[in-house]
């Protein structure tokens, strides 16, 4: 259970909504809310982070903490089924409210979306981009009674009209607070990890750097970070690592770093430095782009090995140049095929990302992507798959005006971005106009028998019910029997199974309160 260790009166709540894919124990901490919280917990102000995927009860104490009269509450939320739960939130803060409490929405989907997400009556403020100082600074003009024009980086409502305040500029990272760990309970997020199933005590300990120079045209970081890397010092990322594996005990962790390996002499020098401190730990992070792997030296790849690198997520995305191309993605197939029989004479193990239905992409350039996973397995057994993902365009991204000439109508309101998953079924058309129903349906089984075959093997093992687990291993069998003789015969079109296996996933992922947890 989420709770806060502050004896003092609560001034901020900070609200982590579910996200809709929540997968059982795998629960990672809401870094984002707890990013807000360091500067403001530093300046004296009490803050309560209620986390709605570890707290079952967190109804009943945002509920209590609202009657108290904060000063404000501030959510988090992406695009997606998030928004959903965030909402539910907002409401519980109006019900309960008697003077009136700022409600400001951060994140990735308000700093795109800023004016539409504000237009929603359960929406008095926008935080756009980062957040740490605009909070700090919204927060002090609330509670100096100062007016809201003065604080950089939001957007609020002034009777009829939406007053815009001048942008806030990307942090610098060195100056960035700890992870406040004492305002959640950190054994709710330390488990066995789907990718490091040799480690029980897993936790994913935040970031050493943020942003990414890079612009993929599926990928909203661009827009948010503004193609600028800011990286930790090599000294200040090895205490973060260093501290958090001795302070919690763990036996592997995560980095959340967009682009961990992007200069190499910092990457070897923190290797270095955790093989000096003889953590005895194992790690992966969240990427790893296919042509800086394939620049990096065998120095390099050993320093990994030894410094405890077990996995290596690599973004090989698509099987046809042309779509390589289109995304912006700088590689080609050929890149990806020479990676994975580098990788394949070391202990890393690469977990490849792949994605299909964009604009213009052919069920055969869909088909040489099948290829290719079927080639890079082949290649290297130990190759894994987190997942064949369809295109879903997202505001702000290097593609979304090419979705919109190519029939794209964006949602209208905040409640209809609720359903704009990756992992939905676009049965309207609303995502993919470009494909007609038929191919649509088609897209999403393969999709489904895909991730089933490659991924969720994994999340079968890490099923933490012992009455729960033997059930899904049994029926995991007969539904990859299935699945694997339908991908190959390419019988893509009337597969009841997948929409069987997606109703379970949301009833036990997707309900208020999952059936895993």
């Amino acid at each position: 259970m989420t709770i806060s260790s502050s004896s003092k009166s609560v001034d901020v709540i900070l609200v982590y909504p579910r996200t809709g894919t929540d997968l059982g124990p795998t629960v990672a901490p809401p870094h984002s809310v707890l990013a807000i919280a360091a500067p403001l917990q530093k300046a004296g102000y009490g803050v309560l982070v209620i986390d709605q995927r570890t707290n079952p009860r967190w109804r009943e104490v945002l509920k209590e903490a609202v009657q108290k009269g904060p000063l404000c509450v501030g959510i988090s939320t992406m695009t997606g089924t998030q928004i959903k739960f965030a909402l539910d939130a907002a409401r519980i803060v109006r019900e309960n409210d008697r003077q009136g409490i700022q409600i400001i929405w951060g994140g990735p989907h308000p700093t795109i979306m800023p004016d539409q997400t504000l237009m929603h009556p359960l929406v008095d403020v926008v935080c756009a981009g980062e957040g740490e100082d605009t909070m700090l600074a919204f927060v002090n003009a609330l509670a100096n009674k100062e007016p809201l024009s003065q604080v950089a980086g939001i957007r609020f409502k002034d009777g009829g009209k939406i007053v815009h305040t001048p942008e806030r500029p990307l942090l610098e990272v060195e100056s960035l607070l700890p992870v406040p760990w004492d305002l959640v309970n950190p054994e709710d997020y330390i488990h066995s990890d789907l990718y490091l199933k040799n480690s029980p005590r897993t936790l994913d300990i935040g970031q050493t750097s943020r942003g990414c120079p890079f612009n993929c045209g599926f990928c909203v970081s661009a827009s948010i970070r503004q193609r600028r890397w800011r990286a930790f010092s090599v000294e200040r990322s090895l205490d973060h690592i260093i501290s958090s594996v001795r302070r919690f005990n763990l036996s592997g962790f995560w980095l959340r770093d967009d682009e961990f390996y992007i200069k190499r002499s910092r990457t070897d020098e923190i290797c270095r430095g955790m093989i000096q401190e003889k953590l005895n730990v194992i790690w992966y992070t969240s990427g790893t782009r296919i042509d800086i792997f394939n620049k990096s030296s065998d120095e390099s790849l050993r320093l990994l090995e030894e410094s405890g690198a077990t996995v290596l997520k690599m973004g090989a995305e698509s099987g046809s140049d042309r779509i390589l191309q289109l995304m912006g993605k700088g590689i080609r197939r050929e890149d990806t095929i020479r990676a994975n029989q580098r990788i394949r004479h070391t202990n890393l193990i690469p977990a490849y990302a792949l994605m299909v239905g964009f604009p213009t992409e052919t069920w055969d350039e869909i088909h040489q992507t099948l290829d290719l996973a079927r080639q890079l397995k082949e290649d290297n057994p130990k190759a894994q798959f987190e997942s064949l993902a369809i295109y879903t365009p997202m505001p702000g991204t290097p593609l979304w005006s090419m979705a919109q000439e190519h029939g794209l109508v964006p949602p209208q309101s905040l409640e209809e971005w609720i359903q704009w998953n990756v992992e939905d079924r676009d049965v309207d058309g609303k995502k993919s106009p470009w494909y007609n129903y038929r191919d649509r349906m088609a897209l999403c089984n393969v999709s489904t028998m895909f991730t089933t075959l490659n991924a969720v093997r994994n999340v079968v093992a890490g099923v933490d019910n012992i009455f729960l687990r033997p059930l899904m291993q049994a029926a995991a069998f007969l539904v990859f029997t299935d699945f694997n003789y339908r991908l190959r015969k390419r019988y893509y079109h009337r597969v009841p199974e997948a929409m069987i296996l997606e109703k379970v996933r949301d009833l036990l992922f997707r309900s208020d309160i999952s059936v895993i947890r």
